[in-house]
């Protein structure tokens, strides 16, 4: 619905990168807020350069993806969550945390499960004492009346949302749908913890290694002993101390993210799912930096300001390796999928706005196409069972279709990718796309005067 407006102000791509941009940028500024509402200026301050010089926010900050304006809208919630509940300065900023909550959750459905964390650090404030707090509830609320549209479309599409998406992106049951979704997935708990490195440097040694050397990971591990070492000898004051409550929600935000993006929501490791760890991932890390300043004061009586410019510039020094790998990574695929693109508006140009095209690459032929596609199995949506062949030929001798495609960017079934040589006589290739002289798209026109 929000990118539906850029379209119809004739702002189309450009104008959602540019709201990208911006949400990036509001991510910073969000994370910026948190730390210093959590901890203090100077920290958050390294914690916004960390993020802004990220090569995960280099590289996602152009890409049309959900990630980056949930990652908004959660951060938003929490820093309103931390002004009304922790630092008592409204309760307007409860209700707000209510609101962007909502507006998370319908951005990006997965984002439900930091409800966890956030009920968890509740506990360790006041046990059941919160069940209490009216302004909770209210909030409660507000995120329920936003929720219900979704919540009824959910239920006739897909049946009982809270069966659906249990099974959907935790394997839990069975789907009213029969659709697979995470239960289909390889489940690999471990993989981001294994992936830190790569996430906070870009160390490709580091992708599933934590053995590794890297400037910003080295300051992690440090970091990490350093808070998490208090939290366990202070966890007898969990339901006292304000500092361990607030070291232990940092702590199960990060280690309940990675647990359940390897356990089934994302296995396969995409570092784009960590956008809403980030923030506290950097805190650790730029942690130890914090102790410097106070021992190049105290030790070499640096003043407190020329002390807190030298970690500046040794931040910059240490975040070289992001930002080299982030412009390396952008320059090598700023031209990934201009195949696809270029299928798609080939199509456009030979055929007309009735036509049809049976292509996997389904939303990329939609768009830049403007034709009618189904994918070979037509579950264009998730709520349609999978087809198999023998459907797709009595889907092709009712409908007509004008084009199919075969790609190497897609995941096809093999008796998609089998098609042409099984139906010589019904397909033709018209149109070829190479990358190193190996086709990666092909397109094929149906051909309806065979005997």
């Amino acid at each position: 619905m929000f990118e539906s407006f850029f379209f119809r102000f004739g702002w189309g791509e450009t104008g959602i990168q540019f709201a990208g941009t911006l949400f990036s940028t509001g991510i910073v500024w969000v994370s910026y807020i948190i730390i210093k509402d959590m901890f203090n200026k100077k920290l958050a301050l390294l914690v916004a350069i960390s993020l802004t010089f990220s090569w995960i926010s280099l590289f996602f900050i152009g890409r049309l993806l959900t990630n980056i304006p949930a990652t908004f809208f959660l951060l938003t919630s929490l820093m309103f969550f931390w002004k009304g509940y922790v630092l008592k300065k409204g309760n307007k900023f409860i209700y707000l945390f209510g609101l962007f909550f909502a507006l998370t959750s319908l951005t990006r459905m997965q984002y439900l499960m930091f409800a966890f964390p956030l009920v968890v650090f509740l506990f360790t404030k006041e046990k059941f004492k919160f069940l209490l707090n009216k302004h909770l509830w209210i909030a409660a609320e507000i995120f329920v009346l936003i929720f219900i549209p979704q919540m009824v479309m959910h239920y006739q599409h897909f049946g009982n949302p809270l069966i659906d998406l249990s099974s959907y992106y935790f394997g839990i049951g069975e789907s009213p749908t029969g659709e697979l979704g995470a239960e289909g997935s390889e489940s690999k708990p471990l993989a981001y913890f294994l992936n830190l490195p790569y996430i906070l440097d870009g160390n490709q040694k580091g992708y599933s290694n934590l053995l590794v050397f890297s400037p910003m990971y080295i300051l992690f591990v440090i970091g990490a002993f350093m808070l998490f070492i208090e939290m366990i000898l202070g966890i007898d004051q969990i339901f006292k101390n304000d500092r361990i409550q607030k070291i232990f929600f940092i702590f199960l935000w990060i280690i309940f993210t990675f647990f359940i993006l390897g356990y089934k929501l994302a296995p396969q490791l995409e570092q784009r799912h960590i956008d809403q760890t980030l923030p506290f991932l950097f805190l650790i890390a730029t942690y130890p930096l914090m102790n410097l300043i106070k021992i190049s004061r105290d030790k070499f009586n640096i003043g407190e300001k020329n002390a807190f410019l030298i970690v500046i510039f040794l931040l910059f020094l240490l975040i070289i390796p992001n930002i080299l790998f982030g412009n390396n990574l952008i320059d090598a695929k700023k031209t990934s999928y201009l195949e696809v693109k270029q299928a798609g508006l080939w199509i456009k140009d030979h055929s007309n706005p009735e036509d049809i095209v049976i292509s996997d690459s389904l939303p990329q032929i939609t768009y830049y196409s403007e034709r009618s596609t189904y994918p070979f199995n037509l579950a264009y949506r998730r709520d349609i069972t999978r087809q198999n062949e023998s459907a797709l030929l009595d889907f092709i001798s009712s409908n007509k279709p004008k084009f199919m495609t075969l790609t190497a960017f897609e995941r096809q079934d093999d008796w998609a990718i089998a098609f042409p040589q099984n139906h010589p006589e019904m397909v033709v290739p018209v149109q070829v796309y190479k990358q190193n002289e190996q086709p990666v798209f092909v397109i094929y026109q149906f051909n309806y005067n065979s005997s």
